[in-house]
Parts: structure tokens; C-alpha cells; sequence
């Protein structure tokens, strides 16, 4: 996980993709824990930021074949892990992969979910961001944010939860785990 700060719009490469998905991780961050409750069968799913697809396919095993998780990446060869790891888990027709800019998502997408887990510092603009990430969700949708605290302090953290507000998102309930600092927001 590699940062400039919040806002900075520095990107962690693909080559430290092995950083971001592995058997140490999966013990101290272990997803289907962290997402049960949040994604149920049938829902339409976003994972902003997915790198190499470490939640994406725990997403994709929740939302059942009747759902569909859309993995959003700026970095081509981490959407390319993505689609192979998908095909290694015979889950490939329910994950599609979205390539976005590095100033826009570009979807047209109406979300049960939204996860944008240890990324959001690395937006250039975080409030555009959370307007934009506003108009990916359903009227009873809900955004997870996480942030890892070695990247994020308190002060910049309070500074994203403030771009939330601005965009319209309504803050429901803090969410914390190992070095993290999070918010479940809603749009409505």
C-alpha cells in the first residue's frame, strides 16, 4: 500500500500486487468476515480500487450467481490478475472488470454495495470522487470506506469524512479493524 497522503493521487504499482493479496493479509483482514452482512445474494457490487482482487472474489462467492461484482482499477495488469484469479475460482460470470481514469470511474452502474477499501488517499480529488461514487449507488446502497491509519492520519481521515459530507453521503456508522479507519456511508 503505497501513498503520497490523502488527495496526492499517488497509486501503488501493479508489481506490489503480492503486497496486497496474500496469506498474511487474508489472517489479520479476512474479507468474507469483514463483508458479511454488508453484500447479499443477488446484489450488484462495486470494489473500487480493486487491485488484485483480494475482496473481488470473496464478493463475488456473497453475491451468488445471481449477482455481479464490477472490479474497478486504474491499472490494467491489476484488472488482468482479477480475470485470471476469476477464472481460477469459476467465478468469471460474475465479475466484470471496469478500467477507470485517474480522474473518473466512468460507470453506469446502480450499487447494493460499494467497497473502496485502502484507496480512497490515493484520489486527486477525494470530494469529486465521493460524488461521483454517489451516483453509482442504489437509494438504499451503502459505501464502505477504509483507510489504512500508517497511511491516513486522523486529521486527513477527518478531512475525507468532511469530502463525504460535501458530495451528500450520509455518515451511519464508524468502522475500524487492524490499522484501519473506516465509515459506512448511505446515500440517502
Amino acid at each position: 500500500m503505497c501513498s503520497a497522503g490523502p488527495g496526492r493521487g499517488r497509486v501503488c504499482p501493479h508489481q506490489g500486487a503480492f503486497l496486497l493479496d496474500n496469506v498474511l493479509r487474508r489472517w489479520l483482514q479476512p474479507p468474507q468476515k469483514i463483508l458479511q452482512g454488508f453484500v447479499e445474494f443477488g446484489d450488484t457490487v462495486i470494489d473500487l480500487g480493486c487491485g488484485p482482487g483480494f475482496f473481488t472474489i470473496p464478493l463475488a462467492r456473497l453475491v451468488g450467481p445471481r449477482g455481479t461484482v464490477v472490479a474497478v482499477d486504474l491499472q490494467a495488469p491489476m484488472l488482468d490478475r482479477v480475470r485470471r484469479k476469476a477464472g481460477r475460482h469459476d467465478l468469471a460470470d460474475r465479475i466484470r472488470c471496469h478500467r477507470c481514469s485517474s480522474d473518473r470511474i466512468g460507470l453506469n452502474v446502480a450499487a447494493d454495495f460499494i467497497l473502496a477499501w485502502y484507496m480512497v488517499h490515493e484520489t486527486p480529488r477525494p470530494a469529486a470522487y465521493f460524488r461521483e461514487v454517489r451516483t453509482l449507488m442504489k437509494s438504499d446502497g451503502r459505501l464502505m470506506v477504509v483507510e489504512p491509519k500508517m497511511h491516513v492520519t486522523r486529521s486527513a481521515f477527518t478531512a475525507l469524512e468532511d469530502a463525504a459530507d460535501t458530495a451528500g453521503l450520509i455518515r451511519l456508522a464508524p468502522f475500524g479493524g487492524l490499522a484501519s479507519r473506516g465509515m459506512i456511508l448511505s446515500r440517502d
